[in-house]
């Protein structure tokens, strides 16, 4: 206590001064001194240079994420030159792929050839449910093959692809192509030609197939009306070659006969939903078509002693399906009148 230690004069309070002294010499020859109005004036120009740098940088940020948000829009419109669709930010120096193609098996499969072109990254996949519709994009990340599965698709959709280059850009949209012009909607099953599209309709006639025993009633023989949107598909497997299908909630088929009984013949598949069959006005059964292995010809329903007279079969799509089916297709392949 009370003893002078000699600090070597590097911590002593002499050095303490020396080193403050210099440090304000070294701020006035930067001018920045200790005076406070020539503090404040220097302070002002520094805190608006921030400012300003931090307003860029929000701009910046901004403008960044309208970009990107724009590249996934769906902002149809149709390019003059090309006559294709094309949406958000579009690179028009980018052909469409060519070659596209869709399949329906459990969903809609997409291909197209892909160009052999540096700038391109991936692709974007959009769906269309009618001839209005300006698209949507199915493929939530970029694709980077030449394939697509949609799990939400079916035959009555049609698909176009369209390049993406490095800066997010699409090329040109390649024109839609329906899923519904490649007949396979059944996998499996040896389609004989491109389905028809039948709305609100009575046929007349024999069966397509008159070789049929004569207590077969053929989907498109005389007599046989439908009404809503149905689709006629034509398979090698299937009585009398043809089958009647839609996924239309309403949409129902009927016949007139006169018979003590009657069978409802159809195809089983994992597209398919559940149907109400009616005799007379009456609700008979209510009938799950899924399937998870496709059963052709199969007697779905029968009715008996219905009694002597006229009575009238109606099928009618629910729109419902079971959990484990993934659309909700019904179908009618033919009846059987005893």
């Amino acid at each position: 206590m009370g003893k002078n230690y000699d600090l070597g004069g590097h911590y002593g309070s002499g050095a303490i001064l020396n080193t403050k002294t210099r440090f304000r010499n070294w701020m006035q020859a930067l001018g920045m001194n200790r005076n406070p109005e020539r503090s404040k004036r220097f302070r002002f120009p520094v805190l608006a240079a921030f400012g300003i740098l931090g307003a860029l940088v929000i701009v910046t940020f901004f403008l960044y994420m309208v970009r990107l948000s724009s590249v996934t829009t769906s902002d149809a419109r149709t390019d003059g030159n090309t006559n294709k669709q094309v949406y958000g930010q579009v690179n028009l120096e980018i052909p469409a792929p060519g070659q596209v193609a869709v399949t329906v098996d459990k969903g809609a499969t997409i291909k197209w050839n892909g160009e052999e072109d540096v700038r391109i990254i991936g692709y974007n996949v959009y769906r269309y449910t009618g001839a209005d519709d300006p698209g949507s994009k199915v493929n939530s990340a970029i694709v980077s093959d030449t394939v697509y599965h949609d799990d939400d698709g079916t035959m009555f959709n049609s698909y176009a692809v369209a390049p993406v280059d490095a800066n997010g850009r699409q090329g040109v949209v390649s024109t839609p192509v329906d899923a519904v012009a490649d007949p396979r909607s059944l996998a499996g099953l040896t389609p004989t030609q491109q389905p028809e599209e039948v709305k609100n309709t009575t046929f007349e006639g024999p069966p397509a197939r008159p070789d049929l025993p004569a207590s077969i009633v053929d989907c498109t023989a005389g007599g046989m009306t439908y009404n809503g949107v149905w689709y006629l598909e034509h398979y090698a497997e299937v009585t009398g070659g043809t089958l009647m299908v839609t996924p239309y909630p309403g949409g129902y088929g009927t016949y007139t006969f006169a018979g003590d009984s009657v069978t409802v013949i159809a195809t089983r598949h994992w597209n398919y939903g559940i149907l109400d069959i009616y005799i007379d006005g009456e609700l008979r059964q209510e009938v799950d078509l899924y399937s998870p292995a496709i059963k052709v010809q199969d007697r779905i329903f029968t009715a008996s002693g219905l009694g002597p007279g006229a009575h009238t079969i109606k099928m009618v799509c629910t729109g419902r399906k079971n959990p484990q089916a993934f659309f909700t297709f019904i179908d009618i392949e033919a009846l059987e009148v005893r």
